[in-house]
C-alpha cells in the first residue's frame, strides 16, 4: 500500500479523478506517508480531536473519489481511493510545536499497536501534516489522502 496526503481544491480533485489518481503535474502540496493504512488514520483522528471513533470512522471512510474500479474514470489494475481528511483534524494540528507533535506521535504509536511504525516515524509524519494543513488553510484547499491498494 502507498499513501499520499495532499492539499487540493475542487478543480484539482476533478483533474485528479481524470488522471486516474495520478498527482503528477497537478501542482499539489504532498506528504508521502509510505504504508500508512486507513486504520492508522482513524487512530490519529480520534487521538488528536477526541471525537467519537464511530463518527470519525463514518466521516473518514466515505470516499471522496474511488479510482481504478470498474466504471471509475481511471484505467488500470491498481485501485486508488481518495478520502477527505476531516477539517477538525487539520485544525487540531495547526499551531502545535514539534514537541507537542512528537508527544502525539508517541501516543499514536501506543494506540496503533499492530502497525509497523514507531513514535519517531509518526512524529515526522505529524510535523509534515501540520505543514500541509497550514498550506491548505493559506490556499483555501482541503486536505485529502490517497491510498493505493
Amino acid at each position: 500500500m502507498q499513501t499520499v496526503f495532499f492539499a487540493a481544491d475542487a478543480a484539482q480533485l476533478l483533474r485528479l479523478a481524470a488522471a486516474g489518481g495520478n498527482t503528477k503535474g497537478l501542482d499539489l502540496a504532498e506528504v508521502n506517508a509510505a504504508d500508512l493504512d486507513p486504520a492508522q488514520l482513524l487512530e490519529l483522528d480520534t487521538l488528536v480531536t477526541g471525537h467519537d471513533p464511530v463518527a470519525v470512522r463514518e466521516a473518514v471512510l466515505t470516499p471522496a473519489r474511488e479510482l481504478g474500479r470498474p466504471g471509475a474514470l481511471a484505467q488500470g489494475t491498481e485501485e486508488r481511493v481518495v478520502l477527505a481528511v476531516r477539517p477538525a483534524l487539520c485544525r487540531s494540528l495547526l499551531g502545535r510545536s514539534d514537541a507537542e507533535l512528537d508527544g502525539l506521535g508517541l501516543h499514536w504509536e501506543l494506540r496503533s499497536w499492530a502497525a509497523d511504525w514507531d513514535a519517531e516515524r509518526y512524529g515526522r509524519l505529524l510535523r509534515s501534516l501540520a505543514l500541509l494543513a497550514q498550506i491548505a488553510r493559506a490556499e483555501h484547499r482541503g486536505v485529502y489522502v490517497r491510498f493505493d491498494v
